[in-house]
């Protein structure tokens, strides 16, 4: 195989400071006009053999590393590197890549290995894994969410980073599943103690949802493509700082018409609170108009089991399904939560946005006393999410701060 491979780099961005921690070495070559265009095809050629794509792959590695050694000390640089390379090596063979960073005098924890695609075998990986961490080498899962098979490799190590490429959900800003699918692999990233690195971003809209999965990191073509060499790490801190700043303008503007618009249900919730108190069942209700964003209410006691039907308002009345008597709800954190509370009496708790399964509709869940033997529970939907490309995050609780004086 005669066919000149060389390094590219593309800047990997954090977040937090705006500048360039890092970057990914990919192969290029030149075609037949001279322009530099990937060479990822020349790793799945067929004609060529395994032993002839593991050369052509170390000669690039051993390109962007002699090229890495000049570049800023507090930068790293993630390797690709094939499950195909990693089932070639045995057990005791020395690791190549260890070699090329000895020889030219690089910090190991400057480096990422990076363990890409879907197959290879798990055992060889974790194996390769351990050994590159003992000698301070971080570690990388590429192209996380592509497949559940990734989730196997999560149980046999927990990586230093978790790579997620934009592309694979690039509906993502207005798809609500592909949007949640993102939003759980933030929060796993953020519980398994794991850095995440979303590449493949665009536009603004792709890093602001990046923003809200806990990204450390981005790379992509809303910063740079890969480029020969090493730019400036603040090149990009003022693009940084002006997204930034405009996510925060966004987030600010939606919260406060989101706050605005709880106000007001919160002192529907408390007239109804009062009619229910007043008599139970679905005729006290009919004089009742709620909120067009409120779907369904209900009651539980104490412990969680729901004593009354489903009231449901169908836009010209109440209804009650009573096939959801004797549920029990009292493992929803909205409901402990609120039984727990020193001010049970008056606080009003908010769950997390959710699908609802019944009406296919983005909605939430309102928690609030209604004496001190039952639970009254309303669920609205989260109308002010659905026009928007990226929405305020709500999975949290808040409490007021204790009045000190």
């Amino acid at each position: 195989m005669q066919q000149s491979v060389f390094p590219w780099f593309q800047p990997i961005v954090e977040i937090a400071t705006g500048r360039i921690a890092g970057y990914e070495a990919l192969a290029r070559q030149r075609n037949e006009a001279g322009q530099v265009v990937s060479a990822g095809m020349l790793f799945q050629d067929p004609s060529c053999t395994v032993e002839e794509r593991r050369a052509l792959d170390r000669t690039v590695r051993n390109q962007a590393l002699e090229a890495f050694a000049k570049a800023p000390d507090d930068t790293f640089l993630t390797l690709n590197l094939s499950p195909e390379w990693i089932e070639g090596l045995d057990p005791g063979d020395p690791l190549p890549t260890l070699g090329m960073m000895d020889r030219l005098w690089i910090d190991h924890p400057r480096v990422v290995i990076e363990i890409t695609e879907q197959v290879g075998d798990i055992a060889c990986i974790n194996r390769l894994a351990r050994r590159y961490r003992a000698e301070g080498v971080r570690i990388a899962l590429d192209d996380f969410g592509s497949g559940f098979q990734h989730l196997d490799r999560l149980l046999a190590f927990t990586p230093d980073l978790l790579k997620v490429d934009m592309r694979m959900f690039r509906n993502g800003a207005t798809g609500h599943q592909e949007s949640a699918l993102l939003h759980a692999i933030g929060d796993m990233a953020a519980r398994l103690g794991c850095k995440l690195i979303f590449e493949g971003v665009e536009t603004a809209d792709e890093f602001f949802i990046a923003l809200q999965c806990n990204a450390s990191y981005v790379q992509g073509f809303i910063f740079e493509q890969a480029v020969e060499g090493f730019v400036e790490v603040d090149r990009y801190s003022a693009q940084v700082e002006q997204l930034l700043q405009q996510y925060l303008e966004l987030m600010v503007e939606q919260s406060a018409r989101r706050q605005w618009h709880l106000e007001g249900l919160q002192g529907q919730l408390l007239a109804l609170r009062e009619l229910l108190l007043a008599a139970d069942g679905p005729e006290v209700l009919q004089e009742y108009v709620p909120d067009p964003a409120v779907l369904r209410c209900f009651i539980c006691d104490r412990q969680g089991v729901q004593i009354s039907p489903n009231y449901e308002y169908r836009g010209d009345g109440w209804s009650a399904n009573g096939s959801v008597l004797g549920h029990n709800w009292s493992w929803r954190p909205w409901f402990y939560q609120l039984v727990a509370s020193s001010d049970y009496d008056r606080r009003i708790l908010r769950s997390a946005p959710y699908m609802d399964i019944s009406g296919g509709q983005r909605c939430f869940t309102l928690t609030l006393a209604l004496d001190q033997h039952r639970v009254l529970l309303v669920d609205v939907q989260d109308q002010l999410a659905t026009g928007d490309s990226v929405s305020p995050q709500t999975s949290f609780h808040s409490d007021l701060m204790p009045d000190l004086s």
